[in-house]
């Protein structure tokens, strides 16, 4: 690595960073699977979430780079293609089957974390584990109520509520662990099957020592970041520790740089960089004008630290927030336009009246409301309802004052 290093302005860090989101192009609305696959692939992988306000994360957050995207997709990519499949970073995410041979020791890190966690398999667990396991041999892919055959009695939800039920906790013990693999699912519930039943073997006969997993995993997230240091590198995944990571930047497995950039209070951040970031940032798109309404789990959302060093924008999803408490509402989308995150908006799908409901949006300090920004955001709510599922925007009110504590 070399001892230079190149200094970004905040800006062009934005640009890096949008474009390897792939959010400074206008969206794709090319319908072609391989092109959704893509996209994926692209990003590293997909957060899954289950809140339907408009539209669950998964379909939102392909949707908003590829516009022709619509929820029955999914299982295509999942079930019919057996292009994608259904694992664990930092929450439940979707990753492109050519992921899966460099994803072995996330299979290995969960049976770890079970044992460091104190979590035991008794007698009793370890034969429940074989009881699903051959159920799903014998009568294919299931859910967690169909496998609820070994309950010997009702549980005291006074005391249990917030316990999953024993067979729940041994289906994820066998996925996070390797041995099941999502199928498919029907509207956001699992179905599990047998891994050799769900990975093609061409990817799951792959054999890879423990350094090239941990090289193509520090190189992919490098180049996914478009620029990060040793920490950022190690959330991506979430596979790797962070001595390994700080091994591996100094003895990298493909040339990288030095660079840096200020945050938008001036200060200046180190990071680490592809060799060839320059001659990027030199051929990067300039971020499109058109405005995009954003799902809260986006990746560019992900790292709270690097959003509010590089937009100067402060953002919470607030669902866990109790209702008298929160500063905007349960689940608010930010406003993103060209290289900034300009507001955000409480939007919602009305399903009984056929429309979205917005019930308020805010501005960021610096940022008016104007007769061309409400034309762009209604056309971006136009679009967003056909996702949703509904036939119209709604009204959009009048912008709403920032609350009082705003910073």
């Amino acid at each position: 690595m070399s001892d230079s290093c190149l200094e970004l302005t905040n800006r062009q860090a934005r640009h890096i960073w949008l474009e390897r989101q792939q959010l400074a192009a206008p969206p794709c609305g090319k319908r072609q699977i391989s092109a959704f696959v893509d996209r994926i692939a692209s990003l590293g992988m997909v957060q899954l979430d289950a809140i339907g306000i408009l539209a669950r994360a998964q379909h939102h957050i392909l949707w908003s780079r590829q516009t022709a995207y619509r929820q029955r997709h999914y299982n295509q990519l999942l079930q019919d293609k057996r292009q994608v499949f259904e694992h664990f970073s930092h929450d439940a995410v979707i990753l492109p089957m050519s992921t899966y041979p460099y994803w072995v020791r996330q299979h290995q890190r969960r049976t770890e974390h079970y044992g460091r966690t104190g979590w035991q398999q008794s007698k009793e667990e370890r034969q429940l584990q074989q009881q699903l396991l051959h159920h799903i041999q014998e009568h294919g892919p299931a859910c967690s109520r169909d496998l609820a055959f070994h309950q010997t009695g009702p549980v005291d939800k006074s005391v249990h509520a917030w316990m999953r039920p024993r067979q729940k906790q041994a289906l994820d013990y066998l996925w996070l662990t390797g041995s099941l693999d999502v199928s498919h699912r029907q509207d956001f519930t699992k179905y599990y099957d047998l891994t050799e039943r769900v990975i093609p073997a061409a990817y799951r006969q792959v054999q890879l020592d423990d350094r090239t997993q941990i090289n193509w995993l520090c190189e992919q997230a490098l180049m996914k970041l478009g620029f990060a240091n040793a920490t950022e590198i190690q959330r991506f995944w979430e596979v790797c520790s962070i001595q390994e990571v700080q091994a591996w930047l100094k003895q990298p497995s493909m040339p990288i740089m030095s660079v840096s950039y200020p945050d938008t209070e001036g200060r200046v951040h180190r990071a680490f960089a592809l060799a060839d970031c320059e001659d990027a940032l030199h051929s990067s798109i300039r971020p499109t004008t058109r405005l995009r309404i954003l799902n809260p789990f986006d990746p560019l959302l992900r790292d709270r630290r690097r959003l509010e060093r590089l937009f100067g924008f402060q953002y919470r999803i607030e669902i866990y927030v109790p209702p008298a408490q929160r500063r905007y509402g349960y689940y608010v989308y930010p406003i993103l336009e060209a290289d900034r995150l300009t507001g955000r908006i409480d939007v919602r799908a009305d399903r009984e009246s056929d429309r979205l409901e917005t019930r308020a949006w805010w501005l960021e300090p610096g940022f008016r409301e104007t007769a061309a920004r409400r034309m762009k955001i209604h056309a971006e709510l136009t679009r967003l309802a056909a996702l949703a599922g509904v036939s119209s925007a709604g009204e959009l009110p009048a912008v709403s004052e920032p609350p009082a504590d705003h910073p």
